[in-house]
């Protein structure tokens, strides 16, 4: 099951809403075969491993580890479950139960009732680690939703509001850029684009799907002169003036217009999008008002060893009264470049 999980993980940053899987089939105590899930809309892991079997080998008989259910339904492909039993696998080992309703013990069921021997449960903990945006999202009906804060000591994210201050180095931004790899969607609030004319791009390497850029806007400050409008990657506005909708009505981005927008209901829609990871990165009232609701899972804090002080902006700054703390767990603390990341929990 270890040698399926690593192939799992090959298909990072491929396989966009489908999660990470891999498969690996073995006969007389010798593996013929392994394969992971290549992406969205291709074969699923199990295929990949059945046509990387030789020719000459024979897989009735075989036992299959894999690392989540294999499908049961039509999709973009086929159900595996039916290719398994056409195979002749006599045993199979899951190590997660699929969250995904469309599954979610079907294939167990189809396995069981085909004469297969199924064992779940087999590195459960690691190999929903691996899909844990996924899961999550299945499990809660809302994407996972990190905060990612670059700061000083003292908590400031820069030394004026109206422009913005670099904090941490190359090292820093490269990190950065691979954190965002991970996530379906980045999301800033309209201050942010206005200061900044922010990419928020992963340039480090090219993605079939990099992630969506979400602007909440609510008074329609934004135009078609920035840098987020005006490239390939997807940007969706969420706003409260109708104006917007004429505004872009002839460019790529898409707008959603409401009288009325709250975070719960655009976290609630960007669900209905299918996205089912943000990676919240301001600005500071952005930022706040995650935690105010409080909708996010995860902080990651990019710390460096300087102080700002006087009226420089903090990291998380709204009107509101503060009335409790929020508990967060340390889940690691690493150097990288010229700051101390450090990853909570809550």
């Amino acid at each position: 099951m270890k040698m399926a999980l690593t192939e799992a993980k090959k298909g990072r940053y491929l396989t966009y809403t489908n999660p990470m899987v891999g498969a690996v089939i073995v006969k007389e105590d010798r593996i013929i075969g392994s394969g992971h899930h290549l992406g969205f809309g291709y074969e699923h892991a199990e295929i990949n491993a059945f046509n990387n079997v030789s020719a000459q080998e024979s897989i009735s008989g075989a036992t299959m580890f894999v690392t989540l259910e294999p499908c049961s339904h039509f999709g973009k492909t086929p159900p595996c479950c039916r290719e398994i039993v056409r195979r002749g696998v006599k045993e199979i080992y899951i190590a997660q139960e699929d969250p995904n309703p469309l599954v979610a013990g079907h294939g167990i069921k189809y396995l069981k009732e085909h004469g297969v021997e199924v064992h779940v449960g087999a590195v459960e903990k690691t190999a929903r680690e691996l899909n844990e945006f996924y899961n999550f999202f299945y499990q809660n009906k809302r994407p996972f939703i990190t905060l990612k804060v670059a700061q000083t000591l003292d908590g400031r994210i820069s030394l004026a509001r109206s422009h913005r201050t670099y904090l941490t180095d190359e090292t820093v931004f490269e990190n950065v850029q691979r954190l965002r790899a991970d996530y379906q969607a980045i999301v800033v609030g309209s201050g942010t684009v206005l200061a900044d004319d922010p990419l928020l791009t992963v340039r480090s390497m090219k993605l079939k799907y990099p992630p969506v850029r979400v602007v909440l806007d609510r008074s329609g400050r934004t135009t078609s002169k920035y840098k987020i409008m005006n490239d390939d990657a997807a940007t969706w506005i969420f706003t409260e003036n109708e104006k917007m909708i004429a505004r872009f009505a002839t460019s790529s981005v898409k707008v959603f217009f409401k009288s009325k927008w709250t975070l719960k209901k655009i976290v609630q829609q960007l669900a209905q999008q299918g996205i089912q990871s943000l990676l919240v990165e301001g600005g500071a009232r952005i930022q706040d008002a995650f935690l105010d609701v409080p909708l996010m899972q995860q902080l990651i804090v990019y710390q460096i060893n300087q102080l700002a002080g006087g009226n420089s902006l903090s990291a998380f700054q709204s009107e509101r009264a503060a009335h409790s703390l929020l508990e967060l767990k340390l889940t690691e603390r690493k150097q990288v470049g010229n700051a101390l990341r450090i990853s909570l929990r809550r």
